[in-house]
């Protein structure tokens, strides 16, 4: 399962550009994923901090339990077209 971890109280520009624009690269490549709202869902952040090695900036993209990266490996990862492949082989996994 992907899972995008994000807030619904972002408090800047900044960290509400980066979960639309990682929502964005998701839509655009038809990937399904759960949106995990980490204001609405308290419970979750420790299987996120969990499984990314305690890192806290949003948004975060899980697949299959894993830490893929934070809204600027998901952009480098699509810049250079790694983005599906990983996304499938860590679903995989």
């Amino acid at each position: 399962a992907v899972v995008l971890y994000s807030t619904s109280v972002a408090t800047t520009a900044n960290v509400r550009g980066a979960i639309t624009n990682v929502k964005h690269i998701l839509e655009t490549l038809g990937i399904a994923y759960e949106e995990v709202d980490l204001v609405l869902n308290p419970s979750r952040r420790d299987a996120m901090l969990a499984a990314s090695g305690g890192v806290k900036s949003l948004p975060q993209l899980h697949v299959g339990g894993k830490f893929i990266g934070d809204a600027n490996t998901i952009q480098e990862l699509q810049d250079c077209g790694e983005l599906k492949a990983k996304l499938s082989a860590a679903g995989r996994s």
